[in-house]
Order: C-alpha cells, then structure tokens, then sequence
C-alpha cells in the first residue's frame, strides 16, 4: 500500500471521530456558556461553574488539529474566556467557603450570652460580604436569624439598662417590671440577682411612697413647714430625685409667701421701694403670681408711677386689676381709656366713679374745643392746629374738629406762608405738611415750593427732582387740574403738562453744569432714576409704592423712608422686580445701567454687600451691565467676577445671553495665544453654556490635549479620559472627535505591532475585528495581503496558512475588489487542497486547470512538482507514481522553464 494511502486510512481512522464529536459540541459549548454567564451574573456561582466544568471537559482531552480548528472558527475565544472565568468563580466561591469556615468557627464560640455582641455583629458582616458575592439561601437564613438574634439581645442590653437606672434612682418597683420584661427575653443569673435585690428594697420604697402621699396632702391643706418636716425626714432614710424636687418647690411656696407676707407689711407702714421689692422676689417664687401683680400695682400707683403700674397690671384678668388699671389710666388722664377699662365692672361705688369720669372726660373735651376757638380767634393759627391734632389723639374723630381744622385752620396757615414768598421757609413748611400727612394737597404744594425755593437756591435742586416727579407720578390725580375755570368744558391735556414739567426739570438740572460738576452728575442720576421709574410705572401708574393711596418715586421714597409717619407704605408685587429694586440703595446705579452708562453705574453701586432679595437681584442686574462694559473695553479678566455674580439672573434672561454670546464673540477674535483663549473659553462656558462657549471651550482643551500627547506630558489613555470628559462639554465636536478617533488609532497600531511581536498574526486580525476602527482594519488587511503575496511568492507557506490569511483579508475588508479575488484564490487553493488530502489529485489537477487564476495553476503545480521531488530522492515513490506527478505538472505548468528538464527526463510532451 503506498504512502498516500496509508495517509488516507490514518485520517479517516483517526481523526473522522473526533472531528464530528468536535462539531456537535459547538452550540452545546455555547449555550453552556451563555448558561453559566447568566447564572454568574445573578451570584448561582456554584451552578454556574458546574455548567462551565461540564462544557469544558470536552474540549481539555488533548484535541487534534481538526477539532482545535474548529473550535477557534466557530468558538473564537470562547473556551479561552470560559477557562478565566471559571477561574474567577472558583476563585470567589472558595473565598466564600474561607469565610463561611471563619463565620462557623466564630459561630461555635459564642456561648450564647445575651450581653455579648461583637462576635454576633462580625457573624453578620461576614455573612453579608459573602451574600454579596454568592447566592445562598441558607446564607440569607442566616443573616436572618443571626440579626433576629442581634436584636434581641441588643432589647435586652436595653431593658437591663433601664432597669438599671430606675434602681440607681430608687424606683424599684419600676425596676423590677423592666427587668421582667427582660426576662422574658433571657433569663440569667444576674438578672434573676437584680429582681431579688429590687424586691428587698419594695418595702422601704412603699413607706417612702406613703410619706409622700401624705406630704402631698399637707400641701393642699397648706400645712406647708409639716409637709416639709414629713418629706425631709422621707428623703433622710429614701433620698429619692422626685422627693428632692418636691422639696424644692415646696421650701420655694414658703419662702414666696414669706416675701409676700414682709411685703405686706412693709406697705402697710409706707415702705414702698421694700415692698416693691419684696413683692418681686414673692412673684419670681410663687407658682400663682396674680396677687403679687396687683400688690406691685397698687403699691406703684400709691408712689404715682402710673406707667410703671400698668405694665404690672397689663393683660391682668380679675375686676380688681381692670379697676387699678381704669384707675391709673383716669390719672395720666386718659379718661376715655380709663371709662372703657371700667365700663364692665359693677357695684354702686364703682358706677358712682365711672359717672365721675364721664362728667370729667366731657368736660375735659369741652375744654379741649374751647381752648381750639380761643387759639384761632387770637390768630394763634399754629397753636390751634397742634391742639386740634391733640384732640383727635385723645377724644377721636370729631367732624366739627376736622372741618375746622382742613377748612378754616390748615388754609389759613398755608396762605400766611405763601404769602410771605420766602420759598425757604415755604419750602420746609410744605414738606412739614407732606410729611404730616401725605395727600395729593401737600405734595401739590410741597413740589410746587421745591421748584421756586431751587430756582433761587442750586442745592435744593435734588428736592424739587423727587417732589416734582412724584407729582407726575401722581399728576391724573392732581385735584388742581381738574375743572380748570379758563379751560371751560375742556379737558386738562395731562401728556402736554407731564411733558413740560419733565422739560423744566431737565433745564433746572442743566443750570448747574458748569457751575458744580458733581451736583450736576447727582442731580443727573437721581432724574435718570425717576424717570425710568415712571417709565416702569406707567402713565397712569399701575404698579410702584404707594402711601395713602399716593405713588412714590424711588427718590421720594428713600428719602423719607423713616419720616413719614407710620411707614404704612403699600408693596410692589415682587415679580416687578426691574421697577422694585429702583427702591433700594442699588436705585442709581440699575437707572444708570439701563441708560447706557455702565461706567457711571459702576461709581454709583454701593459698597455694603446686597442683603435682601431684592438687594441681590438688583446687584446681579449692576453686575451683568458691569461685565458687558469690561467686554467692550476688550478687558475680559476684569468682567470675571461681575458675570459670575450675576450668573444666576443671566441664566433666565434670554436676552442677556444673547447680547453675552456676541460680546465674548467678538471678545475671541482679539485673543491670539492659546493659554490665554482656553482660560477665556472656559469662563464663557462657566458664565453662559451657550453652544457656541461649549464649542470654543471644547476645541481649545483637545488643541491642548494634542499638545501634551505629541509632547509626551501625557500618555495616549489619559488623553482619552480626558477627552472622554471634554465630549460631555460638546458631544458632536468634530475637532474633538477627530482627535479621539486619531488617538484611538495609534493605541490600536501599537497593539497591533504587540501582537505581531508576538507572532500572533490571528490576534491581531481578531484584534481588528473588534476594533471596528476602518483604519485598523485597512492596516491589518494590508499586513495579511503582504504576508500571502510573499508566501504565495516564495512558496514558504502551505494551502491553509494561504487560505487563512485570504479569509482573513477578505473578514477584514469584504468590500474590496482586490481583496475579494485574493480571497476567492485562497478558498480555490483550500477546496483543490481539500482534494488533494482526500486522496483524489486527479479531480484536484482538473480543478486547478479549470481555474482562471494563473497562480493557482502554478501553486498546485509547484506542491506536486515538490512531492515528486521529495519522493525521487527518498526513492519511496513508485515509477507509475512519478510520471502520474509529472504528467499533472505538465497539464498545469507546461511552459514552465525550470521544469523541462524534468519533462523530457520523464518523457513527458
């Protein structure tokens, strides 16, 4: 039998078995795996690495050629990642085991002593940390039980200590019922010792028990000095806290009443200042302090300190306080106050009193009117105007008072000024009047004196400003300009007068200019604020602060915030915070801002930092304008912190973002050196987050990336963390994702020139594969291509190593025309090959001859031309085998020079 036959019987003897049994075991190969993955991943790690022992008992028996082959193509790494993690499961399951071993050696050493818990606690953790990494019920059931038990003992360590405190507070009885129910838990030795001891101590507790039942019964009594006698001889033999406390309180109601007692008696012999202080010191000891308030009141009010008395009466039930207080009140000669504190009491004397004191009060008004007639019929005008304000403060509205006072009075006071023309003093007893009283009168006639009193003096311009634009604020309401006699049925045109009072103002202000630079800059800044005020006000007002139904400007405002009586000013609603802030001390500088002039809204913010809501908002709105100055000006580093001080307001207002985004646009074009345009973007991008920021931020970080890698100051990993960070700023950045994909492709090429150090040519084609970088697989393929054309060329390599790296090549890049020929060759070589090991060369040659590659002909040509070769020079061929060869040679290579000589030696044409 010849060489190729023996060759055949070896194969399909030997290997047909193992071939098939390999190819079966694939899908059962995979779903085992894909079973003890998922089984893994739910902590089953026991079944799963029985499942995974089972899978890969079949392929750990020596494998053959064929069947390591078909594990690599249809596996693919597979075994190999099953292997590493069975290693890892076996792994963790027997830390497990170490654990659980240590657990139950801890277990068997805890005698079960309810008092101890640290083994319990470590039993727990231990089983916890295993829980984590396995799945077991019967660990879960012992955690269960283990913390079951854990809380048990820790109730009882509980129980013990309470009883423990009761006892160490002489509450035995207490005790005992605590430790029982200890008891119930676990029953010791030490704890059956504490309920015995407790019990010896019942009786004593018991007599100390009915002492203080009976001290408690003196108290009632009021037989205060025995009940004290009693309870300190109690707490001699049972010193008891309960006891003690009593005790004090008890000593603290003698010594009270004591001092009351004293204070008695120094009032009754006319000591007041020690009864006064007696009393006191009775009122801070004595639980119920009624009566020593009306001692110090009365005593008080025999000393005729009539306020003093009142605030130890106030608020004071019972007839005989009401009756002190009317009583101090009809002294200080408030009668109406006096007659309503006594208008609820009853009895004839006090009836008697309260007629005397209407009769009083009656006359006490009708003197109070007279006193008002005799002042203005001596033409004492201002004399009779403050006793008609007195009046009304004591006695109430009285029409007859007012009438008088609006109609004859107050008119005749405001004629006698004006009539003098001394705008001065016009001046400040209109804004007396104001003040006194805000009204569309007085601040008619406060503006009015403002405007002439400026016109003759420069430093009152700044009054005239907020007098007069609170009068176009209010100017709709101005009774002067209605049923105007000379205009007869017309109309007032209210736009033509608020338009020439705003022009005469702006002249008076224009007056100063050259004369003092910086009122003239003030008196410009507080008309800025008005007028944007009454802007933001509207005409009519709708919306700004109010006094007695009377819009006030900002100025007005602010200066007579702590004048005008009352304070009752009505509130802006707080979403009209733009209008809202002109009223704080941020006023000037916002106006100035919303005019344009930042730089002067700069000088004019305060100094204080903002406090309030408002203050803040306003602050932010100075901010945001200070900022865009500074960006104008080209001097960003300065714009830093107004922009973030006001970044919260920027990040609602649409239109700041959009006027932001320009500004630091054209910020960037005057910016040359990249250090300094990375910390400018990213202040752009901290500030505002637009999508342009985020853009420039991003591309100037990977420009600095691209540095440091090309550098060398940063690896090629740490790069990608750091651009990996830098996409959460700008995901679709092309900049950045070019140099992302750039840096990923020098990792991936210098993994690849790894692997081929290595010699490992399929890893490296793997490593492509899952690459899935174009790039990557381009250079494999290339590499693969250049490989097989130098094998194909010099012959070194065999049909499967050619038909590997074609297939390789063609995984790599199945959509290039060359690649796809070179692979189609490649699988022609595999199937002619495949023939040939099947013994059957004569269909092997025809194949080859059929084909319409030349360099398949050549190839089988050369592999048979070397078979023959070998065999003439081991002489194990016979003579009918060569010229078989050489015939075949022929039909594929005919013109093959190097073969003629072989040819005509064979007799071969």
């Amino acid at each position: 039998m010849n060489l190729l036959e023996n060759l055949n019987r070896f194969t399909k003897n030997h290997l047909g078995i193992g071939i098939v049994n390999a190819w079966l075991q694939v899908p059962q190969t995979k779903e085992a795996s894909q079973k003890a993955a998922r089984l893994a991943q739910t902590k089953h790690l026991r079944e799963a690495i029985t499942i995974a022992e089972k899978a890969l008992s079949f392929w750990s028996r020596k494998p053959g050629f064929w069947e390591r082959l078909i594990c690599q193509i249809l596996l693919g790494n597979l075994v190999n990642q099953l292997t590493q993690q069975l290693q890892e499961w076996r792994k963790q399951v027997a830390t497990v085991d170490k654990q659980l071993a240590s657990a139950k050696t801890l277990l068997k050493q805890d005698t079960g002593d309810p008092g101890e818990t640290t083994n319990l606690t470590s039993i727990i953790t231990i089983y916890q940390r295993c829980s984590k990494i396995l799945h077991d019920e019967k660990i879960l059931q012992a955690i269960q039980q283990c913390q079951q038990e854990l809380q048990k003992r820790h109730q009882f360590q509980g129980l013990v200590q309470q009883g423990q405190s009761q006892v160490e507070n002489l509450f035995f009885k207490n005790a005992i019922a605590i430790y029982q129910q200890a008891e119930q838990l676990y029953s010791t030795q030490l704890l059956t010792q504490a309920i015995a001891t407790a019990t010896q101590q019942v009786p004593q507790e018991e007599v100390y028990e009915a002492s203080l039942q009976r001290v408690r019964q003196g108290e009632t009594e009021g037989k205060l000095r025995g009940a004290i006698a009693l309870l300190e001889s109690a707490l001699a033999r049972f010193p008891r806290t309960d006891g003690h406390e009593l005790l004090h309180q008890l000593k603290s109601l003698v010594k009270g009443r004591e001092f009351f007692r004293r204070g008695l008696a120094a009032e009754k012999v006319g000591d007041f200042p020690t009864a006064i202080s007696l009393y006191e010191n009775a009122e801070s000891l004595l639980p119920e302090n009624t009566n020593c308030r009306i001692r110090l009141g009365l005593v008080t009010i025999k000393t005729q300190a009539w306020e003093t008395a009142l605030s130890y009466l106030q608020d004071l039930p019972g007839e005989q306080a009401v009756y002190l207080r009317g009583f101090a009140y009809a002294q200080q000669e408030n009668l109406q106050i006096a007659y309503r504190e006594w208008q609820g009491l009853s009895g004839a004397q006090i009836s008697e009193q309260r007629e005397i004191l209407k009769i009083l009060s009656q006359r006490q008004r009708l003197f109070s009117l007279q006193n008002i007639e005799e002042l203005v019929k001596a033409e004492n005008i201002e004399q009779a105007k403050i006793a008609s304000r007195e009046f009304t403060q004591i006695f109430g509205f009285n029409q007859l008072v007012e009438k008088n006072l609006q109609q004859h009075i107050q008119p005749r006071l405001e004629a006698a000024t004006w009539q003098g023309a001394n705008w001065q003093l016009i001046s400040q007893q209109a804004e007396k009047d104001w003040i006194a009283e805000p009204n569309m009168i007085t601040l008619h006639n406060w503006a009015i004196a403002n405007y002439y009193y400026a016109q003759n003096d420069s430093s009152q311009i700044m009054n005239s400003i907020i007098s007069l634009s609170t009068s176009l604020a209010n100017l709709h309401k101005d009774i002067n300009l209605q049923d105007v006699p000379w205009l007869g049925n017309k109309s007032v045109d209210l736009d033509l007068v608020f338009n020439q009072i705003k022009n005469r103002i702006e002249i008076l202000i224009d007056t100063i200019r050259d004369k003092n630079i910086n009122n003239y800059l003030k008196s410009r800044d507080c008309w800025r604020l008005e007028t944007l005020a009454l802007d933001l006000m509207s005409k009519p007002p709708v919306k700004g602060m109010k006094i007695n139904d009377i819009f006030l400007t900002p100025g007005c405002y602010n200066h007579y915030l702590n004048l005008i009586q009352g304070n009752n000013f009505s509130q802006i609603d707080p979403q009209q915070k733009n209008l809202h802030c002109l009223y704080t001390n941020w006023g000037l500088a916002v106006a100035a801002c919303v005019a344009g002039d930042s730089q002067r809204a700069i000088k004019l913010k305060p100094i204080n930092p903002a406090t309030s809501e408002l203050e803040i908002f306003a602050h932010n709105f100075v901010a945001y304008y200070e900022g865009c100055y500074y960006l104008q000006q080209h001097k960003w580093r300065e714009a830093i912190n107004p922009l973030k001080q006001a970044k919260s307001e920027i990040q609602v207002n649409e239109e700041w973002q959009i006027e932001l985004d320009r500004l630091c646009s054209l910020q960037r074009q005057n910016i040359s050196e990249d250090q300094e345009n990375l910390v400018f973007a990213q202040f752009w991008y901290d500030i505002l987050d637009s999508p342009k920021a985020r853009t420039y931020l991003a591309e100037y970080k990977a420009e600095r990336i691209r540095e440091q890698v090309a550098n060398k100051q940063i690896s090629k990993q740490k790069a990608l963390r750091e651009l990996d960070k830098i996409k959460l700023i700008d995901a679709d950045n092309p900049i950045v994702i070019d140099l992302i994909q750039r840096i990923e492709l020098a990792l991936a090429v210098e993994v690849i020139e790894e692997i081929l150090n290595k010699n490992n040519l399929e890893g490296a084609v793997n490593f492509a594969k899952q690459n899935g970088h174009p790039k990557i697989k381009n250079i494999v393929t290339e590499i693969c291509v250049d490989i097989l054309v130098d094998g194909f060329k010099t012959r070194k390599f065999g049909f499967e190593e050619i038909y590997d790296l074609g297939r390789w090549a063609y995984e790599l890049s199945p959509d290039e025309p060359n690649i796809q020929e070179i692979y189609l060759i490649s699988q022609e070589l595999y199937e002619i090959h495949h023939l040939i090991k099947g013994d059957r060369h004569q269909e092997a040659v025809r194949r080859a001859k059929s084909s319409q590659y030349d360099a398949i002909h050549s190839y089988v040509g050369d592999y048979l031309m070397m078979t023959l070769i070998r065999g003439l020079k081991s002489e194990t061929l016979p003579t009918h085998l060569v010229h078989q060869l050489g015939r075949w040679v022929y039909e594929l290579c005919p013109h093959d020079p190097d073969y003629q000589e072989i040819y005509r030696r064979l007799n071969i044409r």
